[in-house]
């Protein structure tokens, strides 16, 4: 997994960096933590919570990821496509004196608004699986070629 901006499309790009510094100007500071995937990075999340912990660990070996607990082994992505694979999202915390502010849902919120107010797909606002750190191009699909 890369957290590279630099991976992502540069269409996309450009939205992800308007949504840091706007982040910035609400003195919001936020950190991306994920941009591309490969297509094995990829599989081996989506098989967590789906396949039994061998298994899990074998694609995430081969894929480069480091292996998990049996705590651990929870569905995290809907998607075995994602566009993380096609560099069109990325995954972001906001920081609160450097550090990771997992648990802050009015925050995470705020962020999500920025995020919206640029054509940005924010997984926050998803009713079946919300995804507060995911951010996506909106429509991705059709910027797959």
């Amino acid at each position: 997994m890369d957290r590279s901006l630099q991976k992502l499309k540069p269409e996309f790009r450009i939205l992800v960096e308007r949504f840091v510094e706007k982040c910035r100007m609400e003195n919001i500071e936020v950190l991306i933590y994920n941009t591309y995937r490969s297509k094995e990075e990829q599989y081996a999340l989506y098989l967590q919570g789906r396949a039994p912990l061998e298994v899990v660990n074998q694609a995430r070996r081969k894929a480069g990821l480091r292996p998990i607990k049996e705590i651990e082994n929870k569905v995290v992505t809907m998607l075995k496509d994602s566009p993380h694979c096609h560099g069109l999202a990325a995954d972001f915390v906001p920081l609160t004196d450097g550090k990771a502010v997992w648990n802050d849902y009015q925050l995470w919120n705020k962020c999500g608004k920025i995020a919206q107010s640029l054509g940005i797909e924010w997984g926050g606002s998803w009713k079946d699986f919300p995804d507060y750190p995911h951010l996506q191009m909106r429509n991705w699909k059709r910027y797959v070629k």
